[in-house]
């Protein structure tokens, strides 16, 4: 089992929001070199240097984070957190959760927090004690996982890269479900997030 860390996405207001839509700026016949997703319109009003033909019919969060990824060179990656959603051994609706947290002299420390969630989506902190809680052992993560059935496995990251860009993500299983981008030397940043109902919505915003 992979060592769990922890992460916080910081989500900006919207400029120009859009859906996976045809663009107003699409015209019959026209090559897939001119944007038609909006949510890729939206993506290079900001960012340009993102300009990419396999992204300009439908945005694909994996393929824009390798598109990123090439045009922003990585400094540092940190996974900052793990959300395991699972049913346990007695069918019970469970969340485990491991958070980062630093402290001075660039300490970190891991936290756990199991919660059980009902029928109603209501959810409880179960009682931990101080070794299960902070930076718990790998045997202690694995007995709350015994027999259990994984229904979703987020994890949250941080992208340190150069020249004032930072990024975060966040990917479920090997899809990644929602990504920022932020330029604070040009004062521009993007967020695109996955929807169950619309599909892949990116915000542009310009300060």
């Amino acid at each position: 089992m992979r060592k769990f860390l922890v992460s916080i996405v910081f989500l900006f207001g919207s400029s120009f929001v859009g859906a996976q839509g045809l663009s107003p700026m699409a015209v019959p016949g026209a090559t897939l070199k001119q944007p038609v997703s909006i949510s890729y319109e939206n993506v290079i009003k900001c960012f340009p240097e993102l300009q990419d033909e396999r992204l300009s019919f439908k945005v694909d969060l994996n393929q824009l984070k390798e598109v990123m990824d090439e045009k922003f060179i990585t400094s540092q990656s940190q996974l900052r957190q793990r959300k395991v959603q699972y049913l346990d051994a007695e069918n019970q609706l469970m969340n485990l959760i491991l958070r980062t947290k630093f402290s001075g002299s660039k300490r970190v420390q891991t936290e756990l927090t199991v919660q059980i969630v009902d029928e109603k989506g209501v959810v409880t902190d179960a009682k931990l004690t101080d070794n299960q809680r902070i930076n718990p052992k790998q045997e202690i993560i694995n007995n709350f996982l015994l027999n259990s059935v994984i229904k979703s496995d987020e994890y949250s990251y941080n992208d340190t890269k150069l020249n004032e860009v930072s990024a975060s993500y966040r990917r479920n299983f090997k899809d990644i479900e929602e990504i920022e981008l932020v330029d604070k030397a040009k004062k521009r940043s993007i967020v695109c997030e996955k929807k169950s109902d619309l599909g892949i919505i990116c915000t542009c915003t310009k300060k």
